[in-house]
């Protein structure tokens, strides 16, 4: 009996076995129909657009180059009769100036070699020089003229004066950007590795003014590494694109504390545009001024209803280009050039773009309905309320 149950029990078992293994089979058959059928762009993982960061900076770091200058200051002594007796006859011997050489970045932005850079990096030189290196990777050192700057935004913009210079970056725009991008910085960030072009990688960690007491300028943040001579230098985005020129730090200890700020590429740009035109930074007057964005409460306050956006014109000065053009005190600013409004600083932002003569469209909403108002802007000084900002 043993040995029959033997026999019957292992063909049973190598029966099931099979037909789990058909089952198994055609399952598997079935599952290879049905992913064949799917298109590949449903089927394909998602891959981020774009170009590598290796590959973003064989396109953004030929274009920036190392600028160096030799600064002369003033050296301001107290007045003889502050000096105590015994110290005058020692510092009569000071020199009454000191040089030094500065180190710092720039951008070629264009085919006619401007270089864009920070002002303070050359701010008082008697003398600038760039350098930068070829395809075989050859360094070249070339003078390089100031063609204006804008202390406003703490922008310069100067000009190689030999050919033979990289090609320009690749332009972005800064209006583009969000917190959360990945970026870099490239630039020369010491006087130590004074041939080092070095990139750093991080991500925009905020917009917008960084602190009180600074230009209004709605300034890119970024935890990239930025050092001393880093000023100036390059802020690209993953696509090798550039969307700032760095152009300080927020630092306790006196190096990189993750927390750097860069001048937003479209804001720069216009520096350039004016520099190139006029020779100086004039930007458009409109002549208000405005308080903070409108909430729901407030537009509540003012107008009985919880949806009217934009910003409440508080005052128009008198015979400016807004009245002219018949903006009143109680309108509603909504939109500038059909780009509705988000904050203070980016409308005043949008109108420091535009140069005077320049016409501006403004959306105005007033007793109920909006409106568009053609303004042909001016030459003024902006005034502006901004809501404090925390002290750091």
């Amino acid at each position: 009996m043993k040995k029959f149950l033997q026999f019957i029990t292992w063909p049973a078992i190598a029966g099931i076995l099979f037909a789990v293994i058909l089952v198994q089979y055609q399952q598997i058959n079935r599952l290879a129909g049905i992913v064949s059928s799917v298109p590949a762009s449903a089927a394909a993982p998602l891959v981020q657009e774009g170009l590598s960061l290796a590959e973003a900076v064989d396109r953004a770091a030929p274009s920036v180059i190392s600028i160096h200058s030799t600064i002369r200051q003033q050296v301001q002594l107290p007045p003889p009769e502050e000096i105590p007796p015994i110290f005058r006859n020692l510092l009569q011997n000071i020199p009454a100036e000191r040089s030094f050489s500065s180190l710092g970045s720039g951008v070629i932005v264009n085919a006619d070699g401007h270089v864009l850079t920070s002002l303070h990096v050359i701010e008082g030189a008697e003398d600038i020089e760039v350098r930068y290196v070829d395809e075989d990777n050859n360094t070249f050192i070339s003078a390089a003229r100031l063609v204006g700057s804008d202390p406003g935004t703490d922008l310069a913009l100067l000009q190689i004066e030999v050919a033979g210079f990289p090609q320009p970056i690749p332009i972005g725009s800064s209006d583009d950007v969000r917190v959360g991008d990945t970026v870099l910085a490239i630039g020369f960030p010491s006087q130590e590795l004074i041939s080092q072009k070095s990139v750093s990688r991080g991500i925009v960690s905020a917009l917008g003014i960084p602190q009180n007491g600074l230009p209004i300028v709605d300034y890119i943040q970024t935890d990239a590494a930025i050092n001393y001579g880093n000023s100036g230098g390059a802020l690209v985005n993953d696509k090798g694109e550039l969307i700032g020129i760095n152009s300080f730090i927020y630092s306790q200890s006196g190096g990189s504390d993750g927390i750097g700020f860069a001048v937003p590429i479209n804001k720069a740009m216009g520096v350039v545009d004016q520099l190139l035109t006029f020779g100086e930074v004039t930007p458009g007057y409109l002549g208000v001024i405005t308080g903070e964005m409108l909430t729901e409460e407030s537009s509540i306050n003012f107008f009985g209803r919880d949806d009217i956006e934009g910003l409440l014109i508080e005052q128009v000065s008198e015979d400016s280009p807004a009245e002219l053009a018949g903006i009143r005190a109680g309108d509603v600013m909504t939109s500038i050039d059909g780009l509705a409004i988000s904050s203070v600083i980016g409308a005043i932002d949008q109108i420091n773009r535009k140069a005077p003569g320049q016409i501006v469209n403004l959306g105005i909403y007033r007793e109920g309905e909006n409106t568009e108002f053609p303004v042909e802007l001016g030459i003024g000084t902006s005034q502006y309320r901004i809501p404090e900002l925390p002290a750091n």
